[in-house]
């Protein structure tokens, strides 16, 4: 799909036309487009972060929504993204903290951002899951009552564990954890939300971990 259309820094004012825009509208779009092009380049992530949210509108003809997006993505390959998180929303999720905080314990010199290092850190989880899940249940404060073995015994009973055993002779238990109190919540936040049937125009309901504890 994208071979048919041109690269964004190649595309005229009559290609907008063309793509069912009016002639003034297009001479705007195409203005604004070529400034996208020098702050940002023809075909960066930031090029179709700024399109689709400052150039792109539902009343503009789907022709120009593709010109756009496969001229952005000409070179790309299969399979374009049609959305990417900017770096400051990535920061904020929780593997962008993570990687924030200890993408280069876990990927040394590779690590750059957490997008550009999200793959890298993919593949560190597959080869590396003893250090990868013991470091995802310690950030998701999962507290075992009896620790795992291992987290990934790769040949058990094929018959009773195909494809391998997870945590191995573990034990927990969830109602404890999930009533726990710890340096991330603390008996006064809100441990359940919700809202009565019927009742949309009221205000949720709350109930905090202190709470939730004394009903337990």
């Amino acid at each position: 799909m994208a071979s048919a259309f041109r690269a964004l820094d190649c595309a005229s004012r009559s290609d907008i036309e063309a793509a069912g825009v009016l002639p003034g509208a297009a001479e705007r779009l195409h203005d604004e487009l070529k400034k996208i092009i020098r702050d940002h380049g023809p075909a960066s992530p930031a090029t179709w972060r700024s399109i689709s949210a400052g150039l792109l509108d539902p009343e503009l003809p789907f022709a120009f929504h593709q010109m756009m997006f496969y001229g952005c993505f000409k070179d790309f390959g299969p399979d374009p993204p049609a959305w990417t998180p900017d770096p400051e929303a990535a920061a904020l999720t929780n593997v962008g903290k993570l990687l924030e905080n200890r993408g280069e314990e876990f990927l040394g010199s590779v690590y750059r951002d957490p997008i550009s290092s999200f793959s890298d850190f993919q593949k560190f989880s597959v080869s590396n899951p003893e250090v990868y899940w013991r470091t995802i249940f310690e950030e998701l404060r999962v507290l075992f009552s009896v620790p795992p073995q291992c987290i990934l015994r790769d040949h058990p009973n094929v018959e009773s564990h195909p494809g391998g055993q997870w945590l191995p002779g573990a034990f927990l238990n969830p109602a404890e954890i999930c009533l726990a109190v710890n340096d991330r919540r603390g008996l006064n936040d809100t441990a359940i939300l919700w809202r009565d049937e019927g009742a949309d125009e009221l205000p949720p309901n709350r109930m905090t971990f202190k709470e939730l504890r004394e009903e337990v």
